[in-house]
């Protein structure tokens, strides 16, 4: 048995007879350019999954900061006013009117003694914070009421935290006729 090398170097002629076609080199050449252009992908397509994640994580976090720290409260509370205000017995209804009307002339009476617009806004937040624990207060009250309609204890604390509301902002116009 003759060994290969030996086959190929006797029939070297029959080997290289022929050339290449001459669209071969261009072929050649075509799909190397082909390759380099994958390989030179941009920054994007590079890191895509990682965005993507980044992005899914930035998403969650917005979610759940805004969920923690109850900026929905205002439309939770409105809507629960809405709900409950509907259950409540009209007579509890129009005492809850009268005691909002009344801190409302009892807030533009702080406004109007107050001796500069820096003083006004002050104490007017130092009243609002203590307004919004009431105003949370209701709305514990009136979903408790929603579950247990018609019970008189929690009619009477609602009445008592209208009538609280009144008697902080009292206190504070109190305070402000003393200053002046």
């Amino acid at each position: 048995m003759q060994r290969i090398e030996d086959i190929i170097k006797k029939n070297k002629e029959a080997f290289n007879n022929s050339e290449p076609n001459p669209d071969h080199f261009e072929n050649f050449q075509k799909k190397l350019e082909g390759d380099h252009t994958k390989s030179s992908e941009g920054w994007f397509e590079r890191y895509n999954i990682m965005l993507k994640i980044a992005a899914a994580i930035l998403i969650f976090a917005t979610v759940g900061t805004i969920l923690y720290t109850d900026t929905f409260s205002y439309l939770k509370n409105t809507f629960t006013n809405e709900i409950v205000a509907a259950e409540l017995p009209a007579e509890i209804i129009e005492v809850m009117a009268y005691y909002n009307v009344i801190s409302d002339k009892k807030i533009s009476q702080i406004d109007d003694l107050a001796v500069s617009d820096d003083e006004a806004t002050r104490v007017k937040e130092m009243a609002l914070k203590e307004l919004k624990l009431l105003e949370d207060d209701r709305s514990e009250l009136e979903a408790e009421y929603a579950v247990n309609p018609n019970s008189e204890r929690i009619m009477n604390a609602l009445l008592l935290n209208q009538q609280q509301r009144s008697q902080i902002l009292d206190r504070i116009i109190s305070t402000l006729n003393q200053i002046n």
